[in-house]
């Protein structure tokens, strides 16, 4: 599993330790088998559907659960993109959507085929993240399609390159089955971060 940096508040660390510290309590039971990955997807229990409801109570807690799962699915995207783009890159479009597209610092590719070609043309990587927000896109922006914005920054090193500071957006669609969810990348934005030095 990635580190992430302390650049949280007291809040942040403590949520996302609740959540580590949940994550491997329920190593030895099924929650393997119902949240995983598998061929470089990430893999998800089936998000609840939304209950309409006159009570304000009710319809936070079954928001808060649906940003929790959504925040779940996030954080183990991130481990597997950033693992697979390190170490497993040709296995890297299984997580693009057929017509994804990538805005690489301002450069376009869309659709599987010129992925591949650019993520083979990329040196090799070691990404560290540092920081990982995320939450849900509403449902009148997505016309209707479950979909969580991720960001991330951090640093890279590509090999014969100094280290850069990035941020990447990624937006996740759930492509869902009665038995699980199947989270794919609709778009990705990637920048380097780095100042001009003066």
């Amino acid at each position: 599993m990635r580190k992430f940096r302390s650049n949280w508040s007291q809040g942040d660390r403590e949520r996302y330790q609740e959540r580590s510290d949940s994550y491997r309590e329920r190593a030895g039971t099924s929650y393997l088998s119902r949240e995983r990955w598998t061929h470089q997807e990430v893999v998800t229990s089936p998000l609840p559907k939304p209950v309409a409801t006159s009570s304000l109570m009710a319809s936070s807690v079954d928001f808060k659960t649906y940003v929790d799962q959504a925040c779940r699915a996030a954080e183990e995207f991130v481990n597997i993109y950033y693992e697979t783009m390190d170490k497993r890159r040709r296995a890297l479009t299984r997580l693009y959507l057929d017509k994804a597209t990538l805005i690489w610092n301002g450069n376009v590719v869309s659709g599987l085929d010129a992925l591949n070609n650019f993520f083979d043309a990329l040196p090799s990587s070691e990404f560290q993240v540092n920081m990982l927000d995320c939450q849900p896109v509403h449902e009148q922006a997505t016309q209707s399609q479950t979909t969580v914005l991720v960001v991330t920054s951090g640093t890279v090193k590509f090999d014969g390159n100094k280290q850069h500071y990035f941020n990447q957006n990624f937006l996740l669609t759930a492509q869902s089955t009665p038995n699980n969810t199947v989270w794919k990348i609709a778009s990705d934005c990637f920048r380097f971060q780095d100042w001009a030095s003066t």
